[in-house]
């Protein structure tokens, strides 16, 4: 998409969120009681750049699959991982298309002018990017990479962990990719050019539901109910809660419950009022999934860069739901729920 001159693409999603007392709001007609000051939500929120990727990559077992353990940091997914040397963690971020290191420990790399970015509350310049000779973590290895250099500071001060950088889909999209959130493991599976597994593992994954996705410059978008109304949503495993586009319906913002208001702050300057429920009326799959935590905002932005409406994202609220499997072969989205949930 062109806004004048600049090229904008789609770069990472990132929430992180700070603790606060619960509210009582009530949702009428678009507006929010209460005098309560609001809370900042410390964010490094929907960001858009070029997000280019080149390199070889190299899944260096004999084994047919890998099992990655995930660690936490709030809702938060990590990889340990070495970038050039340096060791700390990586986020799993599906809202980012590639590779995004932190200028914390890369910023004497050699920088290329990069494209120009712009967030929920308005533009943040311009990204440089930096080359990386070799990443490695569990039994993948890069080189010869290119990367977003962006300042992650905001991250680990508010998680006290060293993130060194930010990895997306492109990075692991010819594996058939399990997310097992409850147990915070990754699992890689070699696939053929049908997108089947090889291998010993040629067993399938045990699925309760699929469908088939849309793709869009590593981006997964998603199908799902909420009101009875079919919705657009973006995967993002970066996404510690759900978000909901404050320009839906209003028989769909009514089946939000919500609990408290926020200030979203962005990279920029400027910042932005969200509210934060819990969704009462999400169905995917003929499956009703109630509680899931999740926070009202603008999508405009988002919607703009994909030349499509896009009505949410789904994040950690929902993946702790079940087990998710991902092919891009196939392009096709699975998941197996955990029993005992609601039908």
């Amino acid at each position: 998409m062109i806004h004048g001159q600049l090229k904008i693409r789609p770069f990472l999603v990132v929430l992180i969120f700070v603790s606060s007392s619960v509210l009582s709001f009530s949702l009428n007609n678009g507006f929010v009681s209460g005098k309560e000051p609001y809370d900042v939500i410390s964010a490094n929120t929907f960001y858009f750049s070029s997000g280019s990727l080149f390199g070889d990559s190299r899944f260096d077992f004999n084994a047919d699959s890998v099992v990655i353990p995930l660690k936490r940091a709030g809702k938060l997914f990590l990889i340990e991982a070495s970038i050039d040397g340096v060791e700390g963690n990586i986020v799993l971020d599906t809202g980012a298309g590639g590779l995004v290191v932190n200028s914390t420990y890369f910023r004497d790399h050699v920088k290329t002018s990069g494209t120009y970015s712009g967030g929920i509350n308005g533009s943040v310049g311009k990204i440089s990017k930096v080359t990386i000779e070799k990443m490695d973590f569990a039994n993948l290895h890069y080189k010869n990479m290119r990367a977003d250099l962006v300042d992650l500071g905001h991250i680990e001060n508010k998680r006290n962990v060293k993130i060194i950088g930010l990895i997306g889909f492109n990075l692991i999209r010819d594996l058939e990719i399990v997310i097992d959130a409850k147990n915070s493991e990754l699992k890689l599976y070699r696939i053929d050019k049908s997108g089947n597994r090889v291998g010993k593992l040629k067993e399938q994954f045990q699925l309760d539901y699929k469908q088939d996705f849309y793709e869009k410059s590593d981006i997964l978008f998603l199908k799902a109910d909420v009101g009875g109304k079919t919705l657009s949503f973006c995967f993002d495993t970066g996404a510690e809660t759900n978000v909901l586009s404050s320009y839906a319906k209003k028989d769909i913002l009514n089946t939000i419950t919500i609990t408290r208001r926020k200030v979203l702050k962005g990279a920029g300057k400027t910042s932005s009022e969200v509210l934060y429920g819990r969704m009462n009326d999400f169905m995917i799959g003929g499956r009703k999934i109630t509680g899931m935590e999740t926070i009202i905002t603008n999508l405009n932005a988002l919607s703009e860069v994909y030349d499509k409406p896009i009505y949410g994202m789904l994040g950690c609220s929902f993946m702790e739901n079940g087990v998710i499997c991902i092919n891009f072969v196939k392009k096709q989205f699975a998941i197996r729920y955990w029993k005992g949930g609601e039908k």
